[in-house]
């Protein structure tokens, strides 16, 4: 491994490597002896897998340079610890390190930035991409909707990232202005600038007519962070959760929902989007105009994932995602 080179131009596997070692120096903070360290997953966030001396098992988070403030930490953790004390939903349960801290900042010259990391008991349950039915939408519209009545409780002044601006705003969206990619020709990027003004002018509208359709979201409720486990569900990574449309979570699902649906005779998109908001409809209201906006919400969706690739292009291992991700926005916006 070359140490000097930087980490933004490692390859993906040396960056992992890398994250690995800042992990275990992490670790070095929490009142458990380390018996293994594995790696899940790394694409914003880095995931290990801990498992300590008496075989409990851990997950550890290491969140990408300057995504959030301290108190936008805080924040996140303010609302998981409301969700485990008022409401039934099965979701991580925080620990503290030795010195009683939730999130703490690590440093390893490896990485050559300072990280944030953050530890939770690890869930049991398996992700249902390939099983996903009106049942699962069904929970899964429950569920949304129970965490959009939990959080009307919750202020997130350090997370103001989902409504119109900070969603598909220009210079103001959270991730990446979609009117400067810079791997998009320029076609590409008339058609993509077209379709982030258009909907940005119909969610600012929505925004300003109907503030009370806007509250805290978790912001990436996609079939890779609910688990299944003997029939009940969870939700984990509250990573992206912050002020913003209640629809904007739906739109989510629905966008998960089409990649399930596609070349599978088995399922249809739009039964599985009559479930999702039957379920939604049992724990939060929504009307027929909120129907009607959900496909300009998927587009804001879409045009988010560009965004959120353009600004993780230096990860490797996502990168061969974009033009998939441009083609579809693409397609969509021409059939909306």
């Amino acid at each position: 491994m070359n140490t000097k080179q930087l980490f933004e131009q490692a390859s993906y596997l040396t960056q992992v490597r890398r994250l690995r070692a800042l992990a275990i120096e992490a670790l070095k903070q929490y009142p458990f002896i380390t018996r293994k360290i594995e790696f899940i997953k790394y694409s914003a966030n880095a995931i290990f897998r801990v498992t300590d001396h008496q075989n409990k098992r851990y997950a550890l988070r290491i969140n990408p340079y300057g995504h959030h403030q301290q108190a936008a930490l805080q924040e996140e953790m303010q609302w998981i610890q409301h969700i485990l004390t008022t409401t039934n939903l099965n979701v991580p349960v925080p620990i503290k390190t030795s010195s009683g801290q939730y999130f703490i900042e690590v440093r390893h010259p490896l990485v050559q930035t300072n990280r944030y990391c953050f530890v939770s008991e690890w869930l049991a349950g398996k992700k249902k991409w390939n099983s996903i039915n009106e049942h699962y939408a069904n929970k899964l519209g429950q569920l949304i909707g129970i965490l959009h009545q939990s959080g009307r409780g919750i202020s997130m002044p350090h997370r103001n990232y989902w409504l119109a601006d900070g969603l598909i705003g220009a210079e103001t969206a959270k991730f990446y202005n979609i009117e400067m990619l810079s791997e998009v020709s320029i076609q590409e990027q008339q058609v993509l600038t077209a379709a982030r003004r258009m909907v940005y002018e119909i969610l600012k509208e929505f925004e300003c007519k109907h503030p009370d359709k806007t509250g805290v979201i978790h912001s990436d409720t996609q079939p890779n962070n609910i688990l299944v486990h003997q029939g009940r569900f969870a939700i984990i990574d509250f990573d992206d959760c912050g002020l913003g449309f209640y629809h904007d979570d739906l739109a989510v699902a629905l966008c998960a929902f089409e990649h399930v649906a596609e070349g599978n005779s088995q399922q249809s998109f739009h039964r599985l989007k009559e479930a999702l908001l039957h379920g939604y409809s049992e724990q939060m209201p929504i009307l027929e105009e909120d129907i009607r906006l959900l496909p300009y919400f998927m587009l804001a969706r879409k045009l988010v994932t560009i965004a959120w690739l353009e600004a993780r292009k230096t990860n490797p291992g996502i990168r061969y995602y974009f033009p998939t991700a441009v083609d579809r926005a693409i397609r969509f916006y021409q059939q909306i």
